[in-house]
């Protein structure tokens, strides 16, 4: 039974966040609104309006497709309002252009969700319960096994090189899968306290040890996904977890490209264990340092997507062509077994593709840099207009077909883990389409694949 006043009570609270936030930025704007200020206003309205009428509507399926809207805004539409630094490389007509793009794909997007129509009725199998009944009291130990995973990763040796992508999507999914559970049961009130202290021990732990890579968007990642879990049980935002992790991210972030210069280009070894808080030290002391002391921008801070789309934007099709599906054509491989195909092309060469078609990077060291540019830059460098309103309204309708069908579906199930795994991967939206999916697919495969063959062949 949903709790109606919680619910509405959610949506005064996200409305009254939106209309603050919007009203801040007309405030700084001093009134006079830019074409930039006005297209960063519209992407903020399209990308909060399904997470809005979900809660307003008390709608039963979980937010997949509001939550994945809702990332555009940190990535699009705030840099447009704060009229970001990086915007000033390009025409004001090349910033309008390519925030209409993003307001073009979550329109689609929306149109997509709101008309999409299919069977309401899900077949048996991907409602039956993948995992035998009690498996509950062992989700912490899930979490506490993928805790150990990411201490692995992150400070030894003990990973064979050649089994890190399975590695990690197999202890990714599981962790995904056992954070938002707990965050879940915590929500719903149906944890002890000590079970709660332990699931937010082996959280901060897991973060703490991701952000020692200096790559703060895994750690990011793995809070969001647990404030949502907990939100989405309780119908109420966590204020205080709130007020307590945003500075402190917003604080590294200042901070983190002096600290990827020193120790990515400088060459200095990332900490072990005993090493993080003369580690974190250090990160704070940069953040905390005058802006005109701080090191130079790198090549790693072109990984804001609103660049990347405004780069498209300047350069295709007037000095470039359109690629016409050429980053799209490692697709097909991701989905194929590489101990069935041993030489498959990696995901993460459409990336390449569209790095080398713009010389950001040179062909020696083309693998070795990763350049954010995410999924609509990437529709639009292949199509123009046509490819990102279409792939908005694919993801609309899939996305509504989706929830649709899993609103009544066990949690354990196969429609039940993959709408939490599809809310983890909408904070990758860095990503390109072939890594995006191919990611998502080897994750499936282990969280739902393989109990569903388990299942299948031990029950007669």
């Amino acid at each position: 039974m949903q709790d109606r006043a919680a619910a509405y009570r959610l949506y005064r609270t996200a409305l009254a966040g939106l209309v603050f936030v919007a009203g801040w930025f007309i405030y700084k704007s001093g009134g006079e609104l830019s074409n930039s200020t006005l297209v960063g206003l519209l992407i903020l309205g399209l990308a909060a309006a399904p997470a809005l009428a979900w809660a307003l509507k008390q709608r039963p399926w979980f937010p997949v497709f509001e939550i994945t809207c809702l990332t555009y805004v940190a990535f699009y539409a705030i840099p447009l309002l704060s009229n970001h630094s990086e915007l000033a490389a390009y025409p004001a007509s090349v910033n309008t252009e390519a925030g209409l793009l993003v307001a073009c794909f979550l329109a689609m997007a929306n149109l997509g969700f709101a008309t999409a129509r299919g069977p309401v009725r899900p077949p048996d199998w991907a409602t039956t319960s993948l995992l035998p009944e009690g498996v509950n009291r062992y989700i912490p130990l899930g979490q506490t096994i993928n805790t150990a995973y990411v201490y692995c990763y992150a400070f030894t040796t003990l990973i064979p090189r050649e089994f890190e992508g399975t590695f990690r999507a197999l202890f990714f999914g599981l962790g995904t899968i056992c954070t938002f559970i707990l965050a879940r049961q915590i929500g719903a009130g149906a944890l002890r306290r000590r079970q709660t202290t332990y699931f937010i021990l082996n959280l901060a732990a897991q973060v703490v040890f991701l952000f020692a890579q200096l790559y703060l968007i895994g750690g990011i990642s793995l809070i969001a996904l647990a404030l949502i879990g907990y939100a989405s049980s309780k119908r109420s935002i966590p204020w205080v977890p709130v007020l307590l992790v945003l500075p402190l991210i917003a604080l590294l972030h200042l901070g983190k490209p002096d600290m990827r210069a020193v120790y990515w280009q400088g060459g200095k070894p990332l900490p072990k264990l005993a090493d993080l808080p003369e580690f974190f030290t250090e990160w704070v002391d940069y953040s905390l340092a005058p802006r005109e002391t701080r090191l130079n921008s790198t090549l790693f801070e072109r990984a804001s997507l609103i660049q990347m789309l405004c780069l498209s934007v300047d350069r295709v099709p007037s000095l470039k062509p359109y690629m016409e599906g050429e980053s799209y054509i490692d697709i097909p491989a991701q989905f194929i077994p590489r101990f069935l195909w041993a030489d498959k092309p990696s995901g993460l060469m459409s990336n390449v593709r569209l790095a080398l078609y713009f010389n950001l990077v040179s062909i020696e060291s083309a693998t070795s840099v990763s350049i954010a540019f995410g999924i609509v830059a990437e529709a639009y460098v292949n199509f123009g207009f046509i490819g990102v309103a279409a792939l908005g309204l694919t993801m609309g309708m899939i996305f509504r077909r989706l929830s649709v069908l899993s609103q009544s579906a066990p949690m354990f199930s196969s429609l039940g883990i993959m709408m939490i795994l599809l809310t983890a991967w909408s904070f990758q939206i860095e990503q390109v389409m072939a890594t995006w999916l191919g990611s998502l697919f080897q994750a499936s495969v282990v969280c739902i694949g393989l109990p569903l063959a388990y299942r299948r062949l031990t029950v007669v």
